[in-house]
């Protein structure tokens, strides 16, 4: 028996159901498919027509039943054009809107972790949806719930992105391209991460031994089941390591251009300190200025008063008080220089924290890319177990094919 690793990856259609344009199957929308249908939008998804974005949405979605891998999987490319889904009518979008509302419940209902015991008696924590969080309203269509639920999600996802950038505590400070620089940063890993949601550990079934068939057997149709059991595996492990090795690319390429931020932030870190300390001179200067004048006032006032000179109490007060607009006037400066080794000292924190922050990052994505390592050992494995699988198959093949000329 072949293990068919493609069974394992791969999810059948939620339904199928006839149309003017023939049985099509629906199933699940990725994250590309989604890039490409807002991408063929003919306008924003907040001023589109709701039917035309559930026509548009069947592109990505339903297949002709007679294009199916195997006869129930679904193809790697969309096969329907606009001009099929032009033909739908309003009630048959509206079958298809209520078969996707049905097998999609991350749309309407509200994601709850709980913890629970695993076979081996381990706390593991899993996800469930349970309460409705967006409820259908009286007299709503199928049609308009999930074109609705659409732009939730869609405004969902775009205050998820803000909340990151929100946590980057003191992404302002930075220069306009370096921001720019990390926004882009964090969104690649944001499409990163969801990409990988599609990579998952594969659970290997037991194999077990291939019981005796009687000798009146098919010859020819065993060796054409024994040519696609060869073959079948190694089609599906093949297209499973690239999508482990392009995953990999991409994760390598965040890192990459992380480091290259970190440079950055470093490089604009450096320039901030060195423009702290030039303050902090010029504030140590000015100060001894500050000081110097006031000794200096105090002195010539002192000397007018000992030595009873010809200046007059008029003269006498309007040196003082010019003494005194000086000593305020250096105070101001002295202050304002203050402030600004303050907002140095703060920007400098935030860059610091900034540093921290995109480092954890950093030691995700490698994280990420340790399990991508695992998980492609894991697919080794499996090839190699498939090939002694079939030389195990060849032998019996062999032993049959003897037993069979000792029986002539």
């Amino acid at each position: 028996m072949a293990l068919d690793i493609g069974k394992l990856l791969k999810q059948e259609a939620y339904a199928c159901i006839e149309t003017s344009i023939g049985e099509l199957c629906v199933f699940g929308i990725n994250v590309k498919g989604q890039t490409e249908l807002h991408k063929n939008l003919d306008s924003s998804l907040e001023d589109c027509i709701p039917a035309d974005f559930i026509r548009n949405l069947c592109v990505y979605v339903c297949f002709p039943k007679d294009s199916l891998k195997e006869e129930k999987y679904e193809p790697d490319k969309p096969i329907l054009t606009n001009e099929d889904v032009s033909k739908l009518t309003e009630d048959e979008l509206e079958k298809i809107a209520g078969i996707y509302i049905d097998n999609n419940e991350y749309l309407f209902k509200k994601l709850e972790f709980n913890k629970k015991k695993n076979e081996k008696g381990e706390i593991v924590n899993y996800g469930e949806y349970n309460e409705i969080e967006q409820p259908r309203n009286e007299e709503e269509t199928n049609i308009s719930y999930l074109y609705r639920l659409s732009i939730l999600e869609i405004e969902k996802h775009k205050k998820q992105m803000e909340d990151i950038f929100k946590s980057v505590s003191g992404i302002g400070s930075f220069s306009t391209n370096l921001t720019d620089s990390i926004k882009n940063t964090l969104t690649m890993g944001d499409s990163l991460s969801k990409a990988m949601e599609s990579i998952r550990p594969i659970s290997m079934p037991e194999l077990r031994p291939i019981e005796r068939e009687p000798f009146n057997i098919d010859f020819a149709k065993i060796e054409r089941d024994k040519e696609e059991r060869r073959l079948q595996p190694f089609k599906e492990l093949s297209n499973r390591l690239d999508q482990l090795i392009e995953s990999s690319v991409q994760a390598s390429e965040f890192m990459i251009e992380a480091n290259k931020i970190q440079t950055r932030v470093a490089s604009e870190i450096k320039a901030s300190g060195d423009l702290t300390d030039k303050h902090s001179r010029k504030n140590i200067l000015l100060s001894g200025i500050v000081i110097t004048l006031t000794v200096i006032g105090l002195s010539l006032t002192a000397y007018a008063f000992i030595s009873g000179n010809k200046f007059n109490e008029y003269q006498q007060e309007s040196l003082e008080n010019s003494a005194k607009e000086i000593v305020n006037s250096l105070s101001d400066i002295k202050e304002n220089l203050e402030n600004e080794d303050s907002k140095s000292q703060n920007t400098l924190d935030l860059i610091s924290r900034q540093l921290v922050e995109i480092d954890s990052q950093k030691k995700l994505y490698e994280q990420l890319l340790a399990q991508h390592k695992s998980l492609i050992e894991s697919l080794e494995s499996a090839n190699s177990e498939q090939k002694a699988q079939i030389i195990e198959l060849q032998g019996r093949i062999k032993a049959l094919e003897e037993s069979r000329r000792q029986h002539e």
